[in-house]
């Protein structure tokens, strides 16, 4: 796609989306879902906040998806999360799904990125399907080999890692919408390693376009680990972002990361919604089990086993969830909720736009 239709369409879809978030005349079917397609993962992470629910024996048959997707209405964007989602074996067939019966044109799947084999043969799979403009595969690192091997509970998790980098580099010369990203959590305890892992990243991976931020949330699994300071926080971040310039240009996210970092930081100081939460209307979470929530801090609304999405998601007791994040009753930091609800209402984008100075040349 030339330059010009890649803006109409990007305009065209920022419309859509904008129209779909004043839930006129009632709520839509969320154009963002997060998906947990499984809850098996390989390793042990000092700062996963998802060890009570991983390894279960009760996620979700291809059925049980298949169902969900044909419950659905177009899903703009869709997250694919886990457990290690490269583990389930029919993670190809499941994105062609909401691809073909959703029309699904970007899907997003972080991965530990330990089984090389198993991860290059899924993402091509995935790619055989030729509507799917964007497939992101987000290399999750959080240091340097050996603070990263020992928190992830693996001696080979980071050199695994760029195995798998190397594979996907190689696929990418064939298929340029594969694009690689990495991620990392901050902590109290990895600010100058993650500095360390994004020069290394910038000078030795070429083929990686963005390296993110996330800070550390919810209930982690290694007490032991601490929240970053939030100045050294926002430090790190300008540093990246100086770094990572040049690859950043042309990227339509590379004006996001700003806003984005300036509300995180914001929230975390302030304790409060910088931008009013579009989590239930714009973004949905369907958990491996089948729970169904507007967001990943807040509790299930009910179970797919039991009732359908569009029920649940239409449902009083969501209705009610609605009413408490919009009178504020909530916060967090979550980037995948924090952008939507930035991004598309026009007046909060234009103050994030300006507070983040992202007309400013890092």
């Amino acid at each position: 796609m030339t330059g010009p239709f890649r803006v109409l369409n990007r305009l065209v879809r920022h419309a859509r989306i904008t129209w779909k978030n004043l839930a006129i005349p009632r709520i839509p079917s969320p154009p963002f879902l997060i998906l947990f397609i499984n809850s098996v993962c390989n390793l042990k992470c000092g700062h996963c906040f998802y060890r009570e629910n991983l390894n279960s024996k009760d996620d979700l048959t291809t059925e049980e998806i298949i169902k969900l997707s044909d419950d659905l209405g177009r899903v703009e964007n869709l997250n694919i999360s886990g457990g290690e989602p490269f583990l389930r074996q029919d993670f190809a067939m499941i994105c062609q799904r909401f691809i073909r019966n959703n029309g699904v044109e970007q899907i997003y799947a972080p991965t530990n990125a330990y089984y090389t084999a198993q991860t290059v043969q899924k993402v091509k799979d995935t790619l055989t399907e030729r509507r799917l403009k964007l497939l992101v595969v987000e290399i999750s690192l959080d240091g340097m080999p050996d603070y990263h091997n020992r928190l992830r509970g693996s001696d080979h998790s980071f050199q695994n890692a760029m195995k798998t980098y190397e594979a996907l580099v190689e696929l990418q010369l064939s298929d340029k919408r594969l694009r690689i990203h990495a991620i990392s959590t901050a902590t109290g305890s990895n600010m100058e390693e993650i500095r360390n892992l994004s020069e290394y990243l910038f000078h030795n991976r070429p083929g990686i376009d963005h390296h993110s931020v996330a800070l550390i949330r919810g209930d982690w699994a290694n007490k032991d680990i601490a929240r970053p300071d939030l100045e050294e926080y926002q430090s790190l971040h300008e540093r990246i972002r100086k770094l990572w310039a040049p690859r950043e240009q042309g990227r339509f996210g590379g004006i996001v990361e700003p806003m984005l970092q300036w509300a995180k930081t914001r929230t975390a100081n302030e304790g409060r919604q910088v931008a009013p939460c579009r989590a239930g209307i714009l973004s949905a979470v369907v958990y491996a089990n089948g729970d169904v929530s507007v967001c990943e801090s807040l509790p299930a609304l009910g179970n797919l086993r039991n009732k359908s999405f569009m029920d649940i998601w239409r449902s009083k007791e969501a209705d009610d969830v609605r009413r408490s994040i919009r009178d504020k009753k909530c916060f967090c930091t979550n980037e995948v909720f924090l952008w939507p609800s930035i991004t598309f209402q026009p007046l909060h984008l234009a103050n994030a736009m300006f507070h983040a100075k992202v007309w400013k040349k890092p």
